[in-house]
């Protein structure tokens, strides 16, 4: 296997060598990654450009296993669009990390996500619903597919299959424009295969959210769903793979 894990993020501004190691064993050859700094939910222009500042180095330190998304807090307007541009054409960042600045689905998010369109960009959008605990600015599914109607041209990658599989795949499957990441803590092998079932193979993506979790387990819930060879090769990193040929054309 030489898989893809589509969902990764930088820890302390670095991305830990060690991962890559562990990534050669399991057959993880490439990352996509971002970098969400100290995890607050609202950074200042100033640390967002920083922490992809951040990213672009690692991006040069490992140009062979990692691929950088370039996390936008779309609320500082033309600000964050010239700093996705820099990113994306002068740094070769291949998509965009949203994450609980803004709802998905709020128009500040249009001139990102037009851009994203216009560039084949992958958009990895945090969504998640909660009882309790939940962000006022955090994405559910619902909010993925009102932005995902909005822009059919836009490749949007939900993650952690919404935090509540059973209704976020429901919510999604009519919009071919969106599939989604394996990722989560509540993920298991019965929530990768229903997925698979509903959406196909083609729309769900390996994704495990390292640092926070660890690859192996994610790896192994993918082994574990059940997924016929063709299936899991596209899970495992065939479906990204075709995406990253398109943005790169």
């Amino acid at each position: 296997m030489t898989g893809i894990d589509a969902h990764t993020h930088l820890d302390g501004g670095r991305f830990d060598p060690a991962i890559l190691d562990l990534g050669e064993r399991l057959g993880i050859e490439l990352f996509l990654c971002s970098n969400l700094g100290a995890f607050q939910a609202h950074p200042s222009l100033d640390e967002v450009r920083d922490m992809n500042a951040d990213l672009a180095r690692e991006l040069d330190r490992h140009p062979d296993r990692l691929r950088g998304y370039c996390y936008v807090n779309p609320r500082f307007g033309a600000d964050s669009l010239d700093d996705l541009r820099r990113n994306v054409e002068d740094r070769g960042m291949v998509g965009i990390k949203l994450w609980i600045a803004t709802l998905a689905d709020d128009p500040l998010c249009d001139p990102i996500l037009e851009y994203a369109a216009e560039h084949r960009l992958i958009v990895l959008a945090h969504a998640w619903r909660k009882t309790v605990g939940r962000f006022p600015y955090e994405s559910t599914a619902d909010h993925i597919a009102a932005a995902a109607r909005r822009h059919p041209e836009v490749r949007f990658l939900m993650a952690h299959l919404g935090g509540q599989p059973e209704s976020a795949v429901n919510t999604v499957r009519p919009l071919p424009n969106v599939a989604v990441d394996t990722s989560g803590t509540i993920i298991g092998a019965g929530e990768v295969a229903l997925a698979v079932q509903r959406l196909g193979a083609d729309r769900v993506v390996f994704g495990s959210d390292l640092p926070h979790i660890d690859l192996a387990a994610n790896v192994g819930k993918v082994l574990g769903a059940g997924l016929d060879a063709q299936a899991e090769e596209r899970v495992f990193g065939g479906t990204v793979r075709r995406w990253l040929a398109e943005v790169a054309a």
